[in-house]
């Protein structure tokens, strides 16, 4: 095989296997905050939200309740104001922490429509990458994927801080405003949210309260921080294109030897010519028969007796 389309391949073969993965597991529990619409119950939210919490516990009003104190009434629910709604988060795909909840289309549903339901929680473009429906005719009996994104948080940030919401922006907020709602600084939030902007759109990620009223401490088992798994997998690819180099060269240098011993040597066989004393024509002389000159070398002018030249050239015979 051609070294250099071997290089190419192990080449190839680790870029393949160095692209990391986004995420490599998730965690049990997440907060949704949903902002209520004029209409709404805790009951029509939980039917909205019926998917499962824990993996095992159906998202009822009383679980939604028991989420958020300032709700007296499951019948009654003040419009324009949010909510935490919990939900389990997990890695899908190996691309991103997210929750799949179902939704039954109704009459007249369209992706705009249901993205709107879900109070900018998921996104048009995330409806039509999940759901095979054509986005404008949606059939009245048909069920929809629809993705929520979470986090489980970041310990290169804070340990301190192991449940977080997923908090869809309204046309008015800011960071300054969020920070405020929340009881959290500026730095913090932004330091979870790394480039984004707060600028009224979008999903920012917010540390959250448990049923307790205390901030979960982030646990180790929600996996390696992104930093060190990046630093183990750049540090593995090192290692393993200096292999192949190693490799490489080491096979490279091999060949290139093996060629320089079969040049040498077919030198050393090749026959050799020398000028006969009293002849215009040359003689080729092998130098490697049993009656040749073993070891011969021929550097501009060379002496034989008249013996030699005889025993060479059969008594200067021709012809043969």
């Amino acid at each position: 095989m051609n070294p250099k389309f071997g290089f190419g391949f192990l080449l190839l073969l680790l870029l393949c296997y160095s692209i990391e993965s986004k995420c490599s597991k998730g965690c049990d529990l997440a907060l949704a905050s949903y902002y209520v619409q004029q209409g709404d119950t805790l009951t029509s939210i939980a039917k909205l939200m019926n998917s499962s919490i824990l993996q095992s516990e159906s998202i009822d009003f009383n679980t939604i309740l028991s989420y958020n104190p300032q709700v007296t009434n499951k019948d009654s629910v003040a419009a324009f104001i949010r909510i935490n709604i919990p939900f389990p988060c997990d890695c899908i795909n190996g691309e991103f922490l997210g929750h799949f909840f179902t939704y039954a289309v109704t009459t007249g549903d369209t992706y705009g429509k249901v993205a709107a339901n879900y109070s900018g929680l998921t996104t048009i473009s995330s409806l039509r990458r999940f759901n095979s429906y054509p986005e404008n005719n949606i059939p009245d009996t048909g069920v929809l994927s629809v993705s929520v994104n979470c986090s489980c948080g970041d310990a290169s940030v804070s340990k301190d801080y192991g449940l977080f919401m997923t908090y869809p922006l309204q046309p008015n907020d800011t960071l300054a405003s969020i920070a405020n709602e929340t009881n959290m600084t500026q730095s913090l939030l932004q330091s979870y949210n790394v480039g984004f902007d707060f600028n009224g759109s979008g999903v920012a990620y917010i540390p959250a309260k448990d049923l307790n009223g205390s901030y979960r401490p982030l646990k180790s088992s929600t996996g390696i921080a992104g930093g060190v798994v990046a630093g183990i997998s750049i540090a593995a690819v090192a290692g393993a294109l200096l292999l192949a180099v190693f490799i490489y060269v080491r096979f490279y240098r091999k060949k290139k030897v093996k060629g320089a011993i079969l040049l040498s040597s077919s030198q050393e066989l090749s026959p050799r010519t020398v000028q006969v004393p009293g002849s215009n024509s040359n003689k080729t002389v092998d130098a490697t028969g049993p009656q040749g000159l073993t070891g011969l070398t021929v550097d501009k002018s060379v002496e034989f007796s008249y013996e030699e030249l005889a025993k060479a050239t059969d008594d200067f015979q021709s012809g043969k």
